[in-house]
C-alpha cells in the first residue's frame, strides 16, 4: 500500500476538490457520491490524507457547498463518510475561539461543534444559540433537516438576553420552523434558576420575521366583589392582510355582565392610517329579583382616519369620532381621564381647494356631548362653498398709480347645515328628527376700502343675502292663555310652526369706519449698573363705527307686526326668530361703536453676568385689553358689557391669565338686568357679573431654572473623579464633585439631581346674578419623577376648594427589570377607588406570561 500524505502551510488560495468519479474510469459512480462542488480555504494550513481521503482545515476555516457555508476555527473533511466536521478552539485563556457558524439562505447557526453529512444534507450541533423573532433559543443537540427545521433536545427558549437568563422555558424536546413556529412538547418555566412547578402539557410559539398571523387572544382570569368572577380581553386577531387587520375581544361575568369590542387598523403608505373601534357592553348590577337589580346597555365608538398629504394634492378627508353613552365610561373604562372628562367631540370632513382659482368647498359631520348632562348635538351635514375675495376691476397689467376703483371687493359664500339636539337616550332613535333645525344661506358682499390717511379706514358695502329654510314662524296675541305646566292664566304671544319651504332675501348696505392707532412709550434707565436697559410700553385703542340703514322695498316681508301685551303695544317679529342662520335683514335701523383698549409692556433685560452686553427682551404684560361697545339705536341699555382680558408670562414658567366682565347696569330684586345704571340704582359704577383667573406654571422648570443659575459648571474630571486644578479650600466654590460612589457638593453632601417634572394648574372663578353668588377655586398638580435609570413615578391630583376634597388622584410606579417589567397603579379615591399591581414579560411574544393582581373600583359602588 502506498500513503500519500500532504500538509501545505499557510494556505490562502481557494482549491477544490470534485468529489466524484473519474469519467475515464470504468468503476461505476458510488450511489453515495455527491456531485456539488465542495470549495473550501483556512488561513492557517491545510492537510491532506490522500488514501483516507480526509481533509484537514486549520485556523480561519471556510467551506462552501452551494448555498450553505460553514466557517470555524478547524474543519475536518470526511470524503469517504461525505461528513464535516467543525470545532472551535480553546486560548491560553480558556475562551473558545472561531466556534462553527453554519449559515443556509437566511438561518445563520452558532455551535459549539458541528457535523454535517453532504449527502442526507443533514447536521447535528451542540450547544447553539440562535435568535428567533423576539426570543433566544439556547440548544444542547441539535439536528438539522434537510428542509430546514430543527430537531432540538435540552432547549430553553427566553426573551431574555442576559448571559445567564433571568427567566427561560425549558423544553426537553421541540422542533423549530425557522422565521414561523417553534412546537415543543411538555415543558416548564425557570426563574432566577429556580425550576416552578408552572408545567405547560405543550407550548407553541409564534416567529413571525415579516408578516403579521392571525391567532387566538388568551382572556384574562379575573374576580370581582360585584359581578362575579371573569374571562376578560380574550378573543381572536385576524391578520386580513398587509392593509388591514381586526381584532374582536370579549369579556363576560357571571353575574350576567359581558361585553364586546371589535378593533380595526388600517394603513397604506402614502395613501391613509386610522383605526376603528366599536364597543358594546350589557351591564348587571344587583342581584336579580332583588330590589337593587338594574340592568342597562352601552356603547361607544372611535374612529380615526388620516390622509397622507401626498396622496390627494389639493383634498383632503379626515376623521376623528369619540362618542359613547354616558354610561360607557363609567361602568366599562379603566382610563382616568375618561371619567373626569364630561365632554366629547367627534368631526368627520371632507375639503377642496381647486388650484388657480379662489373657490374652496367643505363638508362635516360634527359631534358633540356632554355626559354630565346627557345632551348631544349633531351636525349632519355641514357645508361650505367659498369664494375668496377677488378685484373684479383692477386691471393685471396696471402700471403707475392704481385707480380708486380697483380696489372693489367681492366675494360669495354658501352654506348649508343640518342641527340636531336631543339627548344620547334618543341618538339612535326617530324621535331625534323631530328636534332637526336645517336651512341654507348664501351671502354675496361688495365692498370698497378707502383710506383717507393712515390707520382710518371707511369700508361701504352692500351685499346680497337670501336664506331658505324648511319652516317658518306665524305669531298670535292671545288675551287669556293657560299655562299648560302651571295652570296659570296669563296673556301671551303663541307662535305657530307653519312647515313647508320658505326663502328669504335681502339687499343690505353698511358703511363701517375704523380707527387704530398705535401709541409708543419708552423710558429708557441712565444708572449703567442697571440690569434693566429700557422699559416700553405700546397701546393701541381702537375706535369703529357701523351703521345698517333698514332700506324697505329691497327685501321680502320677513317681520310680523305682533302685539304684545293688554295695552296694544306692538313689535317686530321674524318669522326666521332663532333659526339657524337668522334673518338677512334687520326690521329697523341699527349702528354701534365698539371701543377697545390693548396695552402691551416689554423691557429689556440684561442677564446677571452678562459678558454678551446684548440685552433680553422680556415680555411683562402680554396683554391688558378692555372691550364694549354702543348701541346707537336701541331703546334702552344701549352700553353692551364691559370685558377686561390680561395676559403675562413670569420667569418664563408662570404663565398667568385673567377675564372679567362687568355690567353698567343695575338689577332688580329678581336679580333682572334693568335699564336704570348700576349708580343709580346700586350706588355703583357698574358691577361685576363674572370673573375668571387661571394660574400655570412648570414649578421643575422654574426650581431647576434657578438651580441652573446658581451653579457652577461641571468639569469632565469633576464628574470623572479625576484631579482637579486650582480648587479652593475655603469651600466657596459650590460645584459639584464625585467622591466615587456619588456626586457631592465641596461639603460631602450628595447633590439631588433626579429628573422630574411638576405642572401646577390654579383656577378660581366668580359669578354673580344680582341676587347671588358662586366662586369655584381649583388646583391641579401633575408630574412624573425618575427615581433611578430603570424606575419612574407619575401622578395627577387635585383640590377642590369649594368641596373641600381632593379630586381624583393617580399614582403610577414603574420599574424596568430587564426582560420583565413591573408596574403599579392608585387610585386612592373618587369614583375610580382602585389599585392594579402587574408584572410582565416585556415581548409581546410571550405577553401571557405575567402576575397580575387587581382591586376593581366597581366593587365600591
Amino acid at each position: 500500500m502506498l500513503l500519500w500524505v500532504a500538509v501545505i502551510f499557510g494556505q490562502q488560495d481557494t482549491l477544490q476538490l470534485q468529489i466524484e468519479t473519474d469519467s475515464l474510469a470504468v468503476t461505476p459512480v458510488s450511489p453515495s457520491a455527491i456531485t456539488t462542488t465542495v470549495t473550501y480555504n483556512a488561513q492557517g494550513y491545510i492537510y491532506r490524507d490522500i488514501v483516507n481521503k480526509k481533509v484537514v482545515l486549520v485556523t480561519e476555516a471556510k467551506v462552501d457547498y452551494g448555498n450553505i457555508e460553514i466557517t470555524a476555527d478547524s474543519i475536518l473533511i470526511d470524503m469517504n463518510a461525505n461528513t464535516l466536521y467543525a470545532v472551535g478552539r480553546k486560548d491560553t485563556s480558556g475562551t473558545v475561539k472561531g466556534s462553527p457558524v453554519f449559515k443556509e439562505g437566511e438561518q445563520e447557526i452558532a455551535a459549539d461543534s458541528l457535523l454535517y453529512n453532504f449527502k442526507s444534507k443533514r447536521a447535528i450541533a451542540s450547544n447553539i444559540v440562535t435568535k428567533q423573532d423576539q426570543g433566544l433559543l439556547r440548544s444542547k443537540v441539535t439536528k438539522l433537516l434537510e428542509d430546514g427545521t430543527s430537531n432540538i433536545a435540552k432547549s430553553t427558549y427566553s426573551t431574555c438576553d442576559a448571559p445567564v437568563p433571568h427567566f427561560y422555558i425549558n423544553l426537553p424536546r421541540a422542533k423549530v420552523y425557522p422565521g414561523e413556529k417553534i412546537v415543543s412538547g411538555p415543558g416548564n418555566l425557570v426563574l432566577e434558576g429556580i425550576p416552578l412547578p408552572l408545567f405547560l402539557p405543550f407550548a407553541y410559539f409564534p416567529i413571525q420575521t415579516k408578516s403579521a398571523a392571525s391567532g387566538i387572544l388568551i382572556p384574562r382570569i379575573g374576580q370581582e366583589a360585584q359581578r362575579g368572577y371573569s374571562l376578560t380581553d380574550g378573543g381572536y386577531y385576524f391578520a386580513i392582510n398587509n392593509y388591514f387587520d381586526l381584532t374582536v375581544r370579549g369579556n363576560i361575568y357571571t353575574n350576567g355582565t359581558w361585553m364586546g369590542t371589535a378593533t380595526t387598523n388600517y394603513r397604506k403608505l402614502y395613501k391613509y392610517s386610522g383605526n376603528f373601534s366599536f364597543s358594546y357592553a350589557n351591564n348587571v348590577s344587583g342581584h336579580k329579583g332583588l330590589p337593587d337589580f338594574s340592568e342597562s346597555s352601552n356603547y361607544k365608538i372611535g374612529w380615526t382616519y388620516n390622509q397622507d398629504p401626498k396622496a390627494a394634492p389639493g383634498s383632503r378627508f379626515s376623521a376623528s369620532v369619540n362618542m359613547s353613552s354616558a354610561g360607557f365610561d363609567r361602568n366599562n373604562s379603566y382610563v382616568v381621564s375618561e371619567h373626569v372628562t364630561t365632554q366629547r367631540q367627534s368631526s368627520i370632513s371632507y375639503s377642496k381647494s381647486w388650484a388657480g382659482t379662489p373657490f374652496n368647498f367643505s363638508t362635516s359631520m360634527n359631534h358633540t356631548q356632554d355626559i354630565r348632562q346627557h345632551t348631544v348635538s349633531l351636525n349632519l351635514p355641514k357645508a361650505n362653498f367659498n369664494m375668496n375675495r377677488i378685484y373684479p376691476l383692477k386691471k393685471r397689467n396696471s402700471a403707475g398709480a392704481a385707480k380708486w376703483y380697483e380696489d372693489v371687493q367681492f366675494s360669495y359664500s354658501a352654506s348649508l347645515d343640518n342641527r340636531i339636539k336631543t339627548t344620547d337616550s334618543l341618538l339612535f332613535t326617530p324621535a331625534i328628527w323631530k328636534n332637526m333645525d336645517n336651512g341654507f344661506q348664501h351671502r354675496a358682499p361688495l365692498s370698497l376700502q378707502i383710506r383717507p390717511f393712515r390707520n382710518f379706514s371707511i369700508t361701504p358695502s352692500i351685499t346680497y343675502e337670501g336664506v331658505l329654510f324648511s319652516k317658518k314662524y306665524d305669531y298670535r296675541f292671545v288675551n287669556r292663555f293657560t299655562n299648560p305646566e302651571t295652570g296659570q292664566v296669563m296673556s301671551a304671544i303663541i307662535r305657530d310652526t307653519i312647515s313647508g319651504l320658505s326663502y328669504g332675501h335681502a339687499l343690505t348696505t353698511n358703511i363701517n369706519m375704523s380707527f387704530n392707532p398705535q401709541i409708543y412709550g419708552l423710558f429708557e434707565f441712565t444708572n449703567p449698573a442697571s440690569r434693566v436697559q429700557s422699559i416700553r410700553h405700546v397701546i393701541k385703542p381702537s375706535v369703529s363705527f357701523s351703521y345698517d340703514p333698514a332700506l324697505r322695498g329691497l327685501s321680502s316681508k320677513m317681520y310680523r307686526q305682533v302685539q304684545y301685551d293688554t295695552l296694544g303695544n306692538y313689535r317686530n317679529l321674524s318669522i326666521y326668530e332663532n333659526m339657524i342662520y337668522g334673518t338677512p335683514s334687520v326690521a329697523e335701523r341699527s349702528g354701534s361703536i365698539s371701543l377697545s383698549l390693548v396695552n402691551l409692556v416689554e423691557a429689556k433685560v440684561f442677564e446677571r453676568n452678562d459678558t454678551t452686553g446684548k440685552p433680553k427682551k422680556v415680555k411683562i404684560i402680554d396683554n391688558l385689553g378692555i372691550t364694549t361697545s354702543y348701541n346707537v339705536f336701541a331703546d334702552s341699555m344701549r352700553w353692551a358689557p364691559i370685558s377686561m382680558q390680561a395676559r403675562t408670562t413670569i420667569a418664563n414658567s408662570i404663565n398667568i391669565s385673567a377675564t372679567s366682565s362687568f355690567s353698567l347696569y343695575g338689577y332688580d330684586h329678581n336679580g333682572r338686568t334693568v335699564s336704570d345704571f348700576a349708580i343709580k340704582r346700586n350706588g355703583k359704577l357698574m358691577r361685576m357679573t363674572n370673573f375668571n383667573t387661571s394660574l400655570d406654571m412648570s414649578v421643575s422648570d422654574l426650581l431647576k431654572g434657578n438651580k441652573a443659575g446658581n451653579r457652577t459648571s461641571v468639569t469632565p474630571n469633576a464628574l470623572t473623579g479625576g484631579a482637579q486644578t486650582n480648587a479652593p479650600t475655603d469651600g466657596s466654590d459650590l460645584s459639584q464633585r464625585n467622591n466615587g460612589t456619588g456626586i457631592t457638593d465641596p461639603y460631602g453632601y450628595t447633590v439631588f439631581n433626579v429628573p422630574w417634572t411638576m405642572n401646577l394648574s390654579y383656577n378660581i372663578s366668580y359669578m354673580n346674578t344680582g341676587i347671588s353668588s358662586r366662586i369655584d377655586q381649583t388646583m391641579t398638580l401633575s408630574g412624573n419623577v425618575s427615581v433611578t435609570k430603570k424606575m419612574s413615578m407619575n401622578y395627577a391630583t387635585g383640590y377642590d376648594f369649594k368641596g373641600k376634597e381632593i379630586t381624583m388622584t393617580q399614582i403610577g410606579i414603574s420599574r424596568d427589570l430587564h426582560c420583565w417589567e413591573m408596574s403599579f397603579n392608585w387610585v386612592p379615591n373618587g369614583t375610580m377607588k382602585m389599585w392594579n399591581f402587574t408584572i410582565r414579560v416585556k415581548a409581546s411574544v410571550l405577553g401571557d406570561l405575567k402576575y397580575e393582581r387587581r382591586k376593581d373600583f366597581h366593587d365600591i359602588y
